[in-house]
Protein backbone atom coordinates (compact mmCIF):
# COMPACT_ATOMS: atom_id res chain seq x y z
CA UNK A 1 0.00 0.00 0.00
CA UNK A 2 2.81 2.38 0.83
CA UNK A 3 4.41 1.72 -2.58
CA UNK A 4 1.12 2.52 -4.36
CA UNK A 5 0.78 5.85 -2.49
CA UNK A 6 4.38 6.71 -3.34
CA UNK A 7 3.79 6.01 -7.03
CA UNK A 8 0.57 8.15 -7.02
CA UNK A 9 2.41 11.05 -5.39
CA UNK A 10 5.23 10.82 -7.98
CA UNK A 11 2.74 10.84 -10.87
CA UNK A 12 0.92 13.90 -9.49
CA UNK A 13 4.23 15.76 -9.00
CA UNK A 14 5.37 14.98 -12.55
CA UNK A 15 2.06 16.17 -13.94
CA UNK A 16 2.30 19.44 -12.06
CA UNK A 17 5.89 20.20 -13.13
CA UNK A 18 5.43 19.17 -16.78
CA UNK A 19 2.24 21.28 -17.34
CA UNK A 20 2.66 24.83 -18.75
CA UNK A 21 3.01 27.50 -16.13
CA UNK A 22 -0.30 29.34 -15.77
CA UNK A 23 -0.80 32.90 -14.61
CA UNK A 24 -4.12 34.19 -13.44
CA UNK A 25 -4.89 37.69 -14.74
CA UNK A 26 -7.62 39.56 -12.95
CA UNK A 27 -10.29 41.07 -15.18
CA UNK A 28 -13.48 42.96 -14.27
CA UNK A 29 -13.19 42.52 -10.51
CA UNK A 30 -13.86 38.86 -9.64
CA UNK A 31 -13.53 37.37 -13.17
CA UNK A 32 -10.26 35.65 -14.08
CA UNK A 33 -8.68 34.52 -17.35
CA UNK A 34 -5.94 31.92 -17.45
CA UNK A 35 -2.98 32.98 -19.65
CA UNK A 36 0.16 30.98 -20.32
CA UNK A 37 3.49 32.50 -19.40
CA UNK A 38 4.61 32.64 -23.06
CA UNK A 39 1.39 34.39 -24.15
CA UNK A 40 1.83 36.95 -21.38
CA UNK A 41 5.39 37.71 -22.54
CA UNK A 42 4.26 38.08 -26.15
CA UNK A 43 1.46 40.45 -25.15
CA UNK A 44 3.80 42.62 -23.09
CA UNK A 45 6.34 42.70 -25.96
CA UNK A 46 3.61 43.76 -28.44
CA UNK A 47 2.46 46.59 -26.15
CA UNK A 48 6.05 47.76 -25.75
CA UNK A 49 6.54 47.90 -29.53
CA UNK A 50 3.26 49.80 -29.97
CA UNK A 51 4.27 52.41 -27.40
CA UNK A 52 7.70 52.76 -29.04
CA UNK A 53 6.13 53.38 -32.46
CA UNK A 54 3.74 55.98 -31.06
CA UNK A 55 6.60 57.79 -29.33
CA UNK A 56 8.44 58.30 -32.62
CA UNK A 57 8.03 61.82 -33.99
CA UNK A 58 5.86 62.30 -37.06
CA UNK A 59 8.59 64.57 -38.41
CA UNK A 60 10.89 61.56 -38.92
CA UNK A 61 9.26 60.86 -42.30
CA UNK A 62 8.99 64.50 -43.45
CA UNK A 63 11.22 65.41 -46.39
CA UNK A 64 12.59 68.87 -47.14
CA UNK A 65 12.81 70.17 -50.71
CA UNK A 66 15.02 72.85 -52.23
CA UNK A 67 15.41 73.92 -55.82
CA UNK A 68 16.73 76.40 -58.33
CA UNK A 69 15.32 77.25 -61.73
CA UNK A 70 15.36 79.43 -64.81
CA UNK A 71 12.07 81.36 -65.05
CA UNK A 72 10.32 83.31 -67.80
CA UNK A 73 7.40 85.66 -67.21
CA UNK A 74 4.94 87.06 -69.77
CA UNK A 75 3.22 89.97 -68.02
CA UNK A 76 0.17 92.00 -69.04
CA UNK A 77 0.47 95.62 -67.86
CA UNK A 78 -2.55 97.91 -68.16
CA UNK A 79 -1.91 101.59 -67.43
CA UNK A 80 -2.72 105.01 -68.94
CA UNK A 81 -5.43 103.36 -71.04
CA UNK A 82 -2.82 101.20 -72.73
CA UNK A 83 -1.91 97.51 -72.56
CA UNK A 84 1.67 96.26 -72.63
CA UNK A 85 2.66 92.60 -72.92
CA UNK A 86 6.22 92.27 -71.74
CA UNK A 87 8.62 89.36 -71.28
CA UNK A 88 11.29 89.00 -68.58
CA UNK A 89 13.53 86.16 -67.49
CA UNK A 90 15.48 85.43 -64.32
CA UNK A 91 16.14 82.88 -61.63
CA UNK A 92 13.95 81.30 -58.99
CA UNK A 93 14.74 79.70 -55.63
CA UNK A 94 12.35 77.35 -53.86
CA UNK A 95 12.10 75.74 -50.44
CA UNK A 96 9.40 73.37 -49.28
CA UNK A 97 8.46 70.37 -47.14
CA UNK A 98 6.10 67.40 -47.14
CA UNK A 99 2.79 67.81 -45.34
CA UNK A 100 3.06 64.45 -43.49
CA UNK A 101 2.59 62.65 -46.83
CA UNK A 102 4.84 61.94 -49.82
CA UNK A 103 2.10 63.37 -52.09
CA UNK A 104 1.18 66.67 -50.40
CA UNK A 105 3.66 69.49 -49.90
CA UNK A 106 4.00 73.20 -49.14
CA UNK A 107 6.43 75.45 -50.96
CA UNK A 108 7.78 78.98 -50.99
CA UNK A 109 9.28 80.35 -54.21
CA UNK A 110 11.22 83.58 -54.78
CA UNK A 111 11.65 84.78 -58.37
CA UNK A 112 13.94 87.61 -59.41
CA UNK A 113 13.62 88.76 -63.03
CA UNK A 114 16.10 91.59 -62.64
CA UNK A 115 15.90 94.67 -64.89
CA UNK A 116 14.72 94.47 -68.49
CA UNK A 117 15.39 97.48 -70.74
CA UNK A 118 14.29 98.18 -74.31
CA UNK A 119 14.50 101.65 -75.85
CA UNK A 120 12.82 104.08 -73.47
CA UNK A 121 11.24 101.30 -71.44
CA UNK A 122 12.53 99.70 -68.27
CA UNK A 123 10.91 96.95 -66.20
CA UNK A 124 11.90 95.43 -62.86
CA UNK A 125 9.98 92.42 -61.56
CA UNK A 126 10.27 90.26 -58.43
CA UNK A 127 7.85 87.73 -57.03
CA UNK A 128 7.20 85.74 -53.84
CA UNK A 129 4.88 82.69 -53.96
CA UNK A 130 3.45 80.53 -51.16
CA UNK A 131 1.74 77.37 -52.41
CA UNK A 132 0.28 74.04 -51.38
CA UNK A 133 0.58 71.26 -53.92
CA UNK A 134 -0.06 67.63 -54.78
CA UNK A 135 2.34 65.34 -56.65
CA UNK A 136 2.13 61.74 -57.81
CA UNK A 137 3.99 59.24 -59.98
CA UNK A 138 2.99 58.84 -63.63
CA UNK A 139 5.21 55.98 -64.71
CA UNK A 140 8.85 55.00 -64.51
CA UNK A 141 10.80 58.09 -63.35
CA UNK A 142 8.11 60.64 -64.32
CA UNK A 143 5.83 62.54 -61.92
CA UNK A 144 3.32 65.37 -62.20
CA UNK A 145 2.35 68.13 -59.78
CA UNK A 146 -0.42 70.68 -59.33
CA UNK A 147 -0.36 73.52 -56.81
CA UNK A 148 -2.15 76.71 -55.86
CA UNK A 149 -1.64 79.59 -53.46
CA UNK A 150 -0.91 83.28 -53.07
CA UNK A 151 1.66 85.42 -54.81
CA UNK A 152 3.04 88.90 -54.17
CA UNK A 153 4.49 90.60 -57.27
CA UNK A 154 6.69 93.70 -57.12
CA UNK A 155 6.58 95.54 -60.44
CA UNK A 156 8.29 98.68 -61.68
CA UNK A 157 7.60 99.76 -65.23
CA UNK A 158 8.43 103.04 -66.92
CA UNK A 159 8.44 104.54 -70.41
CA UNK A 160 10.09 107.97 -70.46
CA UNK A 161 8.78 108.79 -73.94
CA UNK A 162 5.16 108.35 -72.83
CA UNK A 163 5.47 109.62 -69.28
CA UNK A 164 4.51 106.26 -67.80
CA UNK A 165 5.76 105.21 -64.39
CA UNK A 166 4.38 102.25 -62.44
CA UNK A 167 5.66 101.12 -59.04
CA UNK A 168 3.23 98.64 -57.50
CA UNK A 169 2.96 95.60 -55.24
CA UNK A 170 0.15 93.28 -56.32
CA UNK A 171 -1.31 90.32 -54.40
CA UNK A 172 -2.34 87.58 -56.82
CA UNK A 173 -3.76 84.10 -56.99
CA UNK A 174 -1.44 81.53 -58.55
CA UNK A 175 -2.14 78.13 -60.08
CA UNK A 176 0.71 75.90 -61.27
CA UNK A 177 1.20 72.54 -62.93
CA UNK A 178 4.30 70.71 -64.03
CA UNK A 179 6.17 67.47 -64.50
CA UNK A 180 9.54 66.15 -63.40
CA UNK A 181 11.90 63.23 -63.86
CA UNK A 182 13.61 61.56 -60.87
CA UNK A 183 17.18 61.21 -62.17
CA UNK A 184 18.59 60.32 -58.75
CA UNK A 185 17.28 59.30 -55.35
CA UNK A 186 17.53 62.91 -54.13
CA UNK A 187 17.52 64.82 -57.44
CA UNK A 188 14.88 65.64 -60.08
CA UNK A 189 14.59 67.94 -63.08
CA UNK A 190 11.42 69.27 -64.67
CA UNK A 191 9.34 72.16 -65.96
CA UNK A 192 6.45 74.14 -64.52
CA UNK A 193 3.76 76.43 -65.94
CA UNK A 194 2.07 79.04 -63.72
CA UNK A 195 -0.77 81.52 -64.15
CA UNK A 196 -1.36 84.64 -62.02
CA UNK A 197 -4.42 86.82 -61.69
CA UNK A 198 -4.58 89.98 -59.60
CA UNK A 199 -6.73 89.95 -56.44
CA UNK A 200 -7.31 93.71 -56.61
CA UNK A 201 -8.62 95.92 -59.43
CA UNK A 202 -6.50 98.99 -58.69
CA UNK A 203 -3.31 97.60 -60.19
CA UNK A 204 -1.52 97.73 -63.51
CA UNK A 205 -0.20 94.15 -63.14
CA UNK A 206 -3.40 92.38 -64.21
CA UNK A 207 -2.24 88.87 -65.02
CA UNK A 208 0.77 86.89 -66.20
CA UNK A 209 1.98 83.47 -67.30
CA UNK A 210 5.28 81.99 -66.11
CA UNK A 211 7.31 79.10 -67.43
CA UNK A 212 10.25 77.67 -65.52
CA UNK A 213 12.82 74.89 -65.79
CA UNK A 214 13.53 73.45 -62.33
CA UNK A 215 16.26 71.46 -60.61
CA UNK A 216 15.08 70.07 -57.25
CA UNK A 217 16.65 68.12 -54.44
CA UNK A 218 14.95 66.28 -51.56
CA UNK A 219 16.40 65.37 -48.17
Amino acid sequence: MQIIKTIQFALIACALFSAPTLVQAASNGSDYEEVSYDDLLNELSAKKNTIARKSESSFDDVRLHAGIGYANSFTNISTHNQNFNRHANGIQLSLGMDLFSPNWYSEGVFKNYGVTSSGNEEMTLRELDLKIGYTNRLESIWSYSISSGLSNRFLRFSDSSKGIHVDETTPSLIVSTGFSAQVHKHLSIGAELSAHTAMVNSTSDKNSFDFAFRLNTSL
